[in-house]
């Protein structure tokens, strides 16, 4: 048992580095450790984790690049169950059969309904050692995004603000400003390379014109989808979010008309959910992204939105970012007055001091 904890917790030290990179298929890890006949003499001969895109798999690639040997055992460690449903690639729990692996540990229970035990079951009745769940606190920590869209079909919600000390996000209604410093710049870039997708509404599009992508070196290419609620599609077509659609992901939500301006977007290579205009809610929106694999939503303004996500409760975790200045009564309040019956809490997880600006994380209670 001790060495199962030890290579699960490299397996998970490896997956930490790898989140945000592999939409739409969750990210995993795999190591594939030798021991000699005697099982005194213990090294790990080949590892793999998911490619950007999802495919292959942690446990396919493992797999690929070991050279088994005679008279030795084979132990197969990964983050996640293995997977035991055919798609576009063969299964990684037929492709662990056809191997010579003899023992299987996992960290953390698929909740896919396509897998959720299958792949443990079928391994064992194969004749393979199965031991599960292994460090599984720790790991549902970096799926709770993955569990939330297998269980609940959404995915978990994130809210960043960047606001002044006073909570205000500008000091002019329809003004853009910058509010927060370069370190804090830096810092929402690392958090949007590990989101799948980013959303705003059609305000800070048109009033703050962001591109909403990652601009870290060695990152750009892990920006995440981008979301945009327009209700009207009364968006400025020189928009940032109009360049590169190819290579950055457009998605906007609308209500169904005979507004002309959809075939002019989409000719932008953007995709256009239409919905009834009695769809057009925040937990239909977040229920098609899932179906979308959309695990992990970054939700970055304006003021509406953060009010309608809190309103509806559907927010999993704040990350507010205050700056070290006053803005007073003209400036735009970050999140306007709530229904004071709901029942949401938050508890502060994290505060840190970003030069003159702060850091603070708060996560939901009631899950």
């Amino acid at each position: 048992m001790d060495l199962d904890i030890k290579y699960i917790k490299i397996a998970i030290f490896l997956l930490k580095k790898i989140i945000g990179t592999t939409f739409p298929n969750p990210p995993v890890v795999s190591l594939i450790v030798e021991s000699n006949s005697k099982k005194n003499f213990n090294k790990i001969v080949s590892f793999g984790y998911t490619f950007e895109g999802g495919r292959p798999h942690a446990e396919a690639v493992a797999l690929r690049k070991v050279t088994f040997k005679k008279k030795h055992h084979y132990t197969l460690y990964s983050t996640l169950e293995p997977c035991c449903h055919s798609g576009r690639d063969e299964s990684c729990v037929s492709r662990i059969l056809k191997s010579k692996i003899n023992r299987v540990v996992f960290s953390l229970r698929d909740p896919d309904k396509r897998v959720n035990g299958s792949g443990e079951k079928l391994l064992r009745i194969s004749g393979l050692e199965v031991l599960g769940d292994i460090l599984n606190e720790e790991t549902k920590q970096i799926y709770d995004g993955y569990i939330l869209n297998r269980k609940f079909s959404r995915p978990k919600v994130t809210l960043k603000i960047g606001s002044s000390i006073d909570t205000k996000i500008t000091s002019k209604l329809n003004k853009s400003e910058r509010i927060t410093n370069n370190q804090v710049k830096k810092i929402v870039h690392l958090i949007r390379s590990e989101a799948d997708a980013i959303l705003v509404g059609k305000n800070t599009v048109n009033i703050d014109n962001p591109k909403l992508n990652c601009r870290i070196e060695g990152l750009k290419r892990f920006s995440p989808i981008r979301i945009i609620l327009s209700k009207k599609l009364d968006l400025n077509p020189n928009s940032h979010i109009f360049k590169n659609c190819k290579i950055n992901r457009t998605f906007i939500f609308t209500i169904k008309d005979e507004n002309q301006l959809i075939k002019k977007i989409q000719k932008k290579k953007v995709k256009v959910f239409m919905l009834d205009k009695k769809m057009f809610k925040l937990s239909n929106i977040i229920e098609e992204l899932a179906k979308l694999g959309v695990c992990n939503l970054l939700v970055e303004g304006g003021s509406e939105v953060f009010t309608s996500f809190l309103d509806e409760e559907l927010v999993d975790r704040l990350i507010i970012f205050r700056s070290n200045y006053f803005i007073g009564g003209t400036g735009v309040n970050a999140i306007n007055l709530l229904n004071k019956k709901k029942k949401i809490t938050f508890k502060p997880t994290q505060l840190s001091i970003v030069k003159n600006n702060t850091m603070e994380i708060l996560e939901k209670q009631n899950y």
